[in-house]
């Protein structure tokens, strides 16, 4: 279990480029903006789980900054879709 649960954090960077990413492609094709807030969802849960982890099995933190940055890249599709939503109320 901690093994899994140290590899959490590479992984969740990993979603949330992925996500970003998607959220690029959107404007090709709509069904992107699922694949970038599925990607999002799970980035997320995967940092939260690093971030518990770290408290509860003493695994090495990652720099704050990187996990900003992992935070953030899986928050970009909802930031997306809340800039959407916003335009079209207008």
């Amino acid at each position: 279990m901690k093994k899994i649960l140290e590899r959490a954090f590479p992984v969740s960077l990993v979603f949330g480029t992925v996500a970003a990413i998607c959220c690029a492609f959107t404007m090709a094709k709509p069904v992107f903006i699922l694949v970038a807030l599925s990607a999002g969802f799970v980035g997320f849960i995967l940092g939260c789980l690093h971030i518990i982890a770290v408290q509860r099995y003493e695994i090495k933190q990652a720099p704050t900054g990187l996990l900003i940055t992992s935070l953030f890249l899986n928050s970009v599709p909802l930031i997306y879709m809340m800039v959407i939503v916003m335009q079209a109320k207008r």
